[in-house]
């Protein structure tokens, strides 16, 4: 078991508050594990002894008016925790038979040119660093103390509140966001240890800005600081011990406890803060689909690593997998939040919900960071699914050409469509509907083709070459009402021919080497889609690069759904890692 959790961040955030909680405000703290009356800072203490160092943090948002940490995110927090000390392991849950798929994790030179083996995942790959137009965008996008960041870092944590956050508090919101990189062991490089101190700073420096937004922003930061140095002692003795990915689901952590737990969790809390007590609870929806579409993408690398805060292993616990309830809840939610930014929609505020950021953002970020090796394993996965016999690889096949959305939910209760989901119907048509969409035409990007190509034969590079270099007949699918900036922006265009490659690679057009060779590519060049975004992020309303975002997304789900097929093979396929392919820290959530 890890040692006893130690910070000092609270007592720092109470003598800082020192003047706002000399004066009772405080009602009762209404948490059941928490039964006494905690008032002011000797209550946030009590509390604290009594019951461990998150109840004096929890306590704390109770305790005063002029305390502007949200406190259902408060309660949310020890929710995660209860769930991360409590959850238990059940065992494997994958296929126990061989039904002809498999794979291997290697950090072996070789890996690259078989469909039977994989890299790890990593932090965004190295091919930014020699692109001047990325390394232009992100010193326009940020100004943390924490740069050069990877695209996969600085759009990952950055891009996920963008549209959430006033212009003139970005800078000291994405610096005291970044606290949070805690989850990618970012505190332990030596080098970025002058701007986590800085970025402390600012938090510190907003604290006692009694009921303002910036101090709810620099609460929820630290507060979430705090929350990943706790849970990474957890899930390091979770990859220490080796007991697998899976939980028990729904018949051990009801849905709504999941829900919470998973949010409270997401790694960035600062926007919360920021956006208030009232927008928490409809925000909620946003984080949790856009975690839960990172997982489909992430969960080979989960199997491998013991994590087992999963959502994708909480449905499998559940029986719903094999009916790809999993991808069909992300879908029904991406397509229902879209349409309150759509044409013809109601006015979006001028700060859009983080939840819905986070959402649209999660979705562009899982495909085309290269943490994944998302079209890799597409590539390979598709290739060993056409070639096996076996009922599976069918049931895979068909789930993802088989485009349905969820018949009847609410986008105000992901914690009831959830449980609905997991511990409802799981079979027939009276949970499911055809997802109804529209067809958009994308640009070209021929520039994708400039720079290193994959090493590929004559033959393969030719289609390959006039497959980026022309669009074609080629077409996403989204909401109605999408505006023709949104079809027509660059990135939308980069991921179409980064799609139509992949889809190529994946077919029987090509050889395995060259096909395996264009997966790569596809991966590397990836981030090209993620700095177009950058790129027009300052020039657009929200509600347009929130749809850019969102039509990036869309790319993946048509025609083929690349989350089923990644989610699909990785529940069934033989799995397996060379000794040390996978690091004691692969573990981290996203």
């Amino acid at each position: 078991m890890p040692e006893p959790f130690q910070s000092a961040v609270l007592d720092t955030v109470l003598a800082a508050l020192s003047k706002e909680l000399s004066v009772d405000t405080s009602e009762a703290y209404n948490d059941p594990h928490i039964s006494s009356r905690l008032k002011n800072e000797h209550g946030v203490h009590k509390a604290r002894l009594a019951h461990g160092y998150f109840a004096g943090w929890a306590c704390l948002a109770d305790t005063s008016p002029q305390v502007a940490l949200p406190r259902e995110l408060a309660a949310d927090v020890l929710t995660s925790l209860r769930v991360y000390d409590t959850i238990l392991p059940m065992g494997q849950v994958t296929s126990s038979t061989d039904v002809g798929l498999r794979m291997t994790i290697s950090r072996a030179a070789t890996y690259q040119d078989s469909i039977y083996h994989v890299a790890p995942k990593n932090l965004g790959g190295k091919a930014w660093r020699s692109s001047d137009e990325y390394l232009s965008v992100q010193r326009t996008w940020s100004n943390t103390g924490f740069e050069p960041l990877s695209p996969c870092v600085s759009f990952g944590w950055l891009g996920t509140q963008r549209k959430a956050i006033a212009r003139n508090d970005l800078d000291d919101c994405d610096a005291m966001t970044l606290l949070g990189a805690v989850d990618f062991d970012m505190d332990l490089v030596e080098s970025l240890a002058p701007a986590f101190v800085r970025a402390i700073g600012i938090a510190n420096s907003h604290i006692a800005e009694s009921g303002s937004r910036m101090q709810g922003a620099a609460l929820a930061a630290l507060l979430n600081y705090d929350v990943q140095h706790y849970v990474r002692r957890i899930q390091e003795d979770w990859v220490r011990n080796g007991r697998g990915a899976a939980n028990f689901g729904p018949h051990m952590i009801s849905p709504e406890d999941w829900v919470a737990a998973l949010v409270a969790d997401s790694t960035s809390l600062c926007a919360y803060g920021y956006q208030g007590a009232v927008a928490y609870t409809p925000s909620k929806a946003g984080s949790f689909v856009g975690l839960l579409l990172s997982n489909t993408h992430d969960l080979l690398y989960d199997l491998a690593t013991s994590n087992l805060m999963s959502s994708v292993m909480y449905a499998a616990a559940a029986a719903v997998t094999k009916d790809d309830l999993h991808c069909i809840f992300v879908t029904s939610f991406m397509d229902g939040i879209a349409r309150r930014y759509s044409i013809g929609a109601m006015h979006v505020p001028s700060n859009s919900l983080f939840g819905d950021n986070a959402m649209f953002a999660a979705g562009v970020w899982a495909g085309f960071s290269e943490r994944y090796r998302t079209w890799e394993r597409f590539v390979k996965y598709s290739r060993q699914i056409s070639r096996s016999p076996s009922a599976e690889a069918r049931n895979i096949e068909e789930n993802a050409r088989h485009h349905r959305i969820l018949a009847d939910f609410s986008l105000l209760d992901v914690a009831g469509a959830w449980r609905r989901v997991t511990t409802g119907t799981t079979r027939g048509d009276v949970l499911l509907v055809p997802r109804v969409t529209a067809v958009y035409r994308p640009a070209a990007a021929p520039e994708i083709a400039e720079g290193p190509l994959p090493e590929i034969c004559a033959t393969c590079m030719v289609q390959f070459k006039d497959l980026l270099n022309g669009c074609g007949s080629d077409e996403i699918r989204g909401v109605e009402g999408l505006p023709g900036g949104v079809v027509g922006c660059r990135a939308v265009a980069r991921a179409t021919a980064i799609r139509r490659a992949a889809i190529f690679a994946a077919s029987g057009s090509c050889g395995d080497v060259c096909a395996c060779r264009i997966g790569c590519w596809a991966d590397i060049v990836g981030y090209r889609v993620l700095t177009a975004l950058m790129a027009t992020e300052k020039t657009v309303s929200n509600e347009e690069w929130l749809l850019q975002c969102y039509a990036v997304w869309t790319v993946m789900t048509f025609p083929v759904s690349v989350a089923t097929v990644l989610s699909g093979f990785d529940l069934s396929c033989q799995m397996f890692q060379d000794e040390g392919a996978m690091g004691a820290r692969d573990v981290l959530d996203c």
